[in-house]
């Protein structure tokens, strides 16, 4: 699919970053992201790097004090760039959002506030530590690409390639969802803070190279040492699998065991993906997927608590390789 044309800043990784925003609290029950994003607001230096400004903020601020998901609808479900143009859309979230994309954005704009945006979010998933991200968004897989050579657990997953996406972190010029889990909801645990912690540091340490070194090429004109590339694996989001209902749309039966806790395991026509309140088992269905043929099918958010609401037991990825741009002087660093 091609990049609308308000969208194609996220390929361009010759600018130098000026401003990084990180966002916690955008589920407001998730609150390891709360935790670190805290943590950060009385701690900035930790975040903050001479080349620029660092920004940190908790978005559905009304949801984090009622530790709930959200008050009247997932708040990361309305930055499609429609409903943030929609005035007539008055929940409190649709108010909260347009607030963030004026700080943020505007996600209209070709050169919005914000040149970085991560969105710190945990999972009662075993989904590891998880990035998340627009298929084109180059940069965003330069930071994903460093944070994998430094963690091999670290996985990438792209979103669903279309023109546009409800979700926060598309506000900015480059954005990246953060999932660590799994975490009950309402809970937060020492591992996943430390974790999160480190790697969002660290990546404020890659965005420090990166301007640092384009601070070093030759002036326009002039011959720049070209980039080299590398090729990391990701999951490309494909579709979801909804629980099996009854005749009245209740849940007739829930994920298999031998599938629970399997985010990014492979899963193949045929073999166990529920088990009936009856005992009797249901099977995966892999023909209702396109790109069977394309490679094999993973599944990831199995059994993630808030998607029950959302008619998702899991989703359904595929693996690819992405080759991504590194420009010589950050090659190091990957």
């Amino acid at each position: 699919m091609s990049t609308p044309p308000w969208d194609k800043r996220r390929t361009n990784c010759t600018r130098p970053l000026q401003h990084v925003a990180i966002v916690g609290g955008t589920h407001g029950n998730e609150i390891n992201g709360v935790f670190v994003a805290k943590h950060f607001m009385k701690n900035l230096d930790l975040v903050q790097r001479p080349s620029f400004r660092t920004s940190v903020l908790l978005s559905n601020t009304a949801a984090v004090e009622a530790n709930r998901r959200y008050v009247e609808t997932d708040m990361n479900r309305c930055f499609n760039l429609k409903d943030l143009n929609d005035s007539t859309l008055q929940t409190l979230e649709h108010k909260r959002a347009r607030e963030i994309d004026e700080l943020l954005g505007p996600k209209s704009s070709e050169n919005p506030s914000a040149d970085m945006v991560f969105d710190l979010h945990n999972t009662t998933a075993n989904s590891g530590f998880l990035l998340i991200m627009a298929p084109h968004d180059d940069f965003a897989h330069l930071v994903a690409a460093h944070l994998m050579a430094k963690d091999p657990e670290v996985r990438v997953c792209q979103w669903v390639d279309k023109d546009d996406w409800p979700l926060l972190p598309t506000t900015g010029r480059s954005g990246i969802t953060v999932e660590v889990g799994p975490i009950p909801h309402s809970t937060a645990q020492a591992d996943w803070f430390q974790k999160t912690k480190a790697h969002v540091k660290s990546a404020m340490d890659f965005i420090e190279a990166h301007n640092t070194g384009l601070s070093q090429q030759p002036a326009a004109g002039k011959r720049v040492r070209p980039a080299e590339q590398k090729v990391i694996s990701v999951f490309q989001l494909v579709g979801n699998v909804d629980y099996p209902r009854d005749e009245n749309g209740e849940l007739a039966g829930l994920i298999h065991p031998e599938r629970q806790g399997g985010d990014f395991m492979e899963i193949k026509h045929g073999e166990p993906a529920f088990l009936m309140h009856d005992g009797t088992v249901s099977t995966f269905d892999a023909t209702k997927f396109k790109e069977t043929e394309k490679g094999d099918l993973f599944t990831f958010f199995v059994n993630e608590a808030a998607y029950y609401e959302k008619g998702i037991a899991f989703c359904i990825a595929r693996k690819v390789d992405r080759t991504v741009e590194v420009p010589t002087w950050l090659t190091s660093l990957l």
